[in-house]
């Protein structure tokens, strides 16, 4: 595993502020608006909301910092190249590393999946102009650069390119939802012999990091600029910048190999809502219930065997009650049991990241069943009153608790949603 989140740059870093409760979503002031060039008319506007979790460098030298050499790309490619795509290559490069397979090796077909938020850096950064002119040249490599640099087509193949990998290089675009449904690609890539080992990574970062966004009555951002998962108060969501990646073998491969294995997938499924719901954007019920269903047939364990759902959990009042509803339905198809299995969003801590979202709660999930501890809910005080907590299968930890499983394996379900009506569920052991 490799990530770069909001006050992490590893699982260690990341797993010490899940338990402690820490949140990295921030308000900015007047003066750090100035400093990043934001007019005084914009962020002073009636209804604007100046929040977000940034990545700020430490350990790493934030967005900007770049080994362009050790990745065998000129200064130029690299000024011309997506943040995104940049740090999307360093983490594959460290997931590979904390594996053990960084060493170049003929004999293995590694592949990669990737997924990159919006295109912002050529949209929105101070090399925007730059970028533009540069595009109109007419210097036909240039234009090319520009666009293999800032095209998210490109992330997975530069990765392929830049380390060696010989497997499929594939890159996934179902906005939110992007890097869980990667996962269950990666997956069935590795069951049909496709490649030896999967690289899964995603990068989520918006240029400039210190921004923020017009809340407008009835839109899924937040009001207040916090982000409140499941809770009473919840009022939209929060961005975050954020990138990770992770690495699959099947097992039977990585024991006989004698590799570390952190958790296993059991069982993955994707699903889409179709027209059954109110809007595009709007979330669905029966799509969702469904994407866990299918993981745990995938999975050959009933539900009640689940002890823990990271949920895709985005704080907004309206959305929360309806992936409640749909993780409710599903496991009653298992059970009528109460209060067995707690619920976990990431993105009170860290934001939204976008198509990093999924990842981010994989790892979360895998840190929980390795330390056999619940952490809090960030930001959580009371439930959203749309939900039917008592009567769920779920609870909503206020506090950590230790997680008990007598003679029993730990397991763990991961929950993703994309704008657009793709849903995701993977079950971890």
């Amino acid at each position: 595993m490799a990530l770069r989140f909001p006050g992490a740059d590893t699982p260690e870093q990341y797993w010490r502020d899940i338990r402690a409760g820490v949140s990295h979503v921030r308000r900015f002031t007047a003066t750090e608006f100035a400093a990043a060039g934001i007019p005084e008319a914009e962020y002073g506007a009636e209804g604007f909301v100046g929040a977000a979790a940034l990545l700020d460098g430490d350990g790493h030298g934030g967005i900007d910092g770049f080994d362009a050499g050790f990745f065998g790309m000129s200064g130029r490619e690299a000024a011309l190249t997506d943040p995104q795509q940049r740090l999307f290559l360093e983490c594959c490069f460290h997931a590979l590393e904390d594996g053990g397979y960084a060493g170049h090796d003929e004999s293995l077909r590694t592949g990669v999946y990737g997924s990159a938020g919006y295109r912002l850096y050529s949209l929105h950064s101070y090399l925007a102009e730059n970028l533009a002119t540069e595009a109109r040249s007419g210097d036909w490599m240039t234009v090319k650069q520009v666009q293999v640099g800032n095209y998210p087509d490109f992330t997975a193949n530069r990765a392929a390119f830049r380390l060696g990998l010989t497997g499929p290089a594939i890159n996934v675009a179902t906005a939110c939802s992007s890097s869980l449904v990667s996962v269950h690609l990666a997956c069935q890539a590795l069951r049909a012999g496709d490649a030896d080992l999967m690289l899964v990574g995603s990068a989520a970062l918006h240029l400039p990091q210190v921004t923020g966004h017009r809340h407008v009555k009835g839109s899924t951002l937040s009001r207040t600029g916090a982000v409140r998962a499941f809770d009473a108060g919840a009022d939209g969501t929060v961005g975050g910048n954020g990138v990770a990646a992770v690495l699959l073998k099947p097992l039977d491969r990585a024991l006989a190999d004698g590799d570390t294995v952190h958790a296993v997938i059991l069982g993955s499924s994707v699903t889409n809502d179709g027209a059954a719901k109110t809007g595009f954007a709007a979330p669905g019920v029966a799509g969702q219930r469904d994407a866990v269903l299918g993981a745990l047939r995938s999975a050959g364990v009933p539900a009640e065997s689940v002890g823990y759902v990271e949920a895709h959990g985005t704080g907004t009042f309206k959305g929360d009650p309806i992936e409640f509803a749909a993780l409710t339905e599903a496991f009653r198809r298992h059970t009528d049991r109460t209060g067995f299995c707690a619920l976990g969003s990431t993105k009170p801590a860290i934001g939204h990241l976008d198509s990093a979202a999924g990842l981010a709660g994989l790892i979360k999930a895998v840190l929980v069943l390795r330390h056999g501890i619940v952490p809090p809910l960030v930001n959580f005080r009371a439930p959203n009153p749309a939900l039917a907590v008592e009567s769920s299968p779920f609870v909503l930890p206020a506090r950590e608790t230790a997680w008990q499983v007598p003679g029993e394996v730990r397991r763990a379900g991961v929950h993703s949603i994309g704008m657009g009506g793709t849903n995701a569920h993977v079950i971890l052991e």
